[in-house]
This record gives C-alpha cells, structure tokens and sequence, in this order.
C-alpha cells in the first residue's frame, strides 16, 4: 500500500520500447492482458508489460509468535521430525 517509483508518472512501457524491446504495453485491463497472452506466449522478445493493479488493502492477521522456545522448536520439528526425545 506503499506508492512506487513509478506512482508519479514514469512510463515503463516507453522505457523497454527505448530499449528497443520487441514489444512493450502498459496492461490495465483483464481484456488487454488477454490480447497481450499470444504476443507473451509467441512473440518474438524481449517482452515487456508493465501491469497496472488496483491497490486493495488487505485483512489484517495476527503476528506469529515470537517465543524462542516454540521458534527453536518448531523449526526443529520441521527439520527432524516430531519423533525427537
């Protein structure tokens, strides 16, 4: 929910066709990205497609615990087994 580099105008897309990218789009919609898939999957490259999002907020979860000793032993488990003595 952090605004990027690119919040404030840069254009991406005129970047990598600068860079004499074979091709090079700013997707905004799930129909563009539908017509961009045959140049992705059969085009020649390199590629480029700078993929706009809407920023949603996600839910928030509780923190896992920090306790060391469940830490230490979790970890443990995972690497041993639970059929540690």
């Amino acid at each position: 929910m952090q605004r990027t580099h690119t919040a404030l105008g840069v254009d991406l897309a005129a970047m990598a066709r600068g860079a004499n990218f074979a091709s090079a789009e700013t997707i905004r919609t799930q129909a563009e990205l539908d017509a961009f898939a045959a140049t992705l999957h059969n085009g020649a490259g390199p590629i480029f497609a700078a993929i706009k999002v809407i920023p949603e907020p996600t839910p928030l979860t509780l923190t896992p615990t920090l306790d060391g000793t469940y830490l230490r032993a979790r970890f443990r488990d995972a690497l041993l087994g639970a059929c540690r003595t």
